[in-house]
């Protein structure tokens, strides 16, 4: 079930549709009782293609996700107040965006970006709440890497808790509530990802501090004539909606949230 959601979900993202779409409607415009059905398949692909690269519609897939839960603030600019104090929660999570071993690299190379930004706001907030341990999670090598960056940042052996056992976030909320009960927890994940993250870690009955990092929306940008161009960062964006929002659907499918 597992592989057959990953290959589902490839299928249906923005770029394949699009080549889909297009490579589909090109062979049909081949086959005479076809080529009527072959054309509209192009302009399809056409079209989706052209709104998926332009960032007001990009803006519109994923801004509702990203906007659902604000940054995190622990203190205030002026005389270093105290929003959020230690007692209050026990664990910072990060939960991993990815990872690939390659020995030879940095070790930031081989953490995904997603995973490098996660892992810098994890220790910011560990370091910024005494008392607290840092808990990664994530598949066995990423939890390894995660582990290493960490401990490279001076986090203590001792305040560092792996969860090394699972393979997407539905996993991730049971075997974390199975470590830290009852405990009150922040939450690090990209933005995107928290509206799901969430669900799924009250699902488990976890009391979970959303500190959402990795915001791809900007809404107080001034953005420059050019970027209204097509572009590859809103396909990126694009993709990113795309995917949580078959996450989101396939939880609700499930019963999972």
């Amino acid at each position: 079930m597992f592989l057959l959601k990953k290959i589902l979900s490839r299928i249906i993202f923005p770029v394949p549709l699009c080549l889909e779409l297009l490579w589909g409607g090109l062979v049909l415009t081949w086959i005479r009782p076809h080529r009527q059905v072959g054309k509209w398949m192009l302009i399809s692909g056409v079209v989706l293609l052209t709104l998926l690269s332009f960032h007001p519609f990009s803006y519109l897939l994923l801004e509702p996700l990203e906007s659902q839960y604000a940054p995190l603030v622990i203190r205030s600019p002026d005389e270093g107040k105290v929003f959020l104090q230690s007692q209050h929660v026990r664990w910072v999570v990060v939960l991993s965006g990815g990872s690939g071993v390659q020995p030879d690299f940095p070790l930031a190379s081989q953490l995904s970006r997603p995973s490098v930004v996660r892992m810098v706001e994890g220790i910011l907030l560990y370091r910024n709440l005494p008392g607290v341990k840092l808990l990664i999670s994530g598949s066995p090598d990423e939890s390894e890497l995660m582990s290493r960056f960490a401990l490279a940042f001076g986090v203590p052996v001792q305040d560092l808790v792996r969860e090394s056992n699972s393979r997407d976030t539905k996993d991730q909320a049971k075997f974390i509530a199975d470590i830290v009960k009852q405990d009150r927890l922040i939450l690090v994940t990209d933005a995107s990802h928290m509206p799901r993250s969430m669900a799924l870690f009250r699902k488990q009955g976890i009391p979970a501090i959303a500190a959402p990092v990795a915001h791809m929306v900007q809404p107080n940008r001034e953005y420059e004539w050019w970027s209204l161009f097509p572009n590859a960062d809103s396909l990126r964006m694009a993709e990113r909606a795309v995917y949580e929002y078959l996450g989101i659907g396939w939880a609700l499918l499930r019963g999972q949230i």
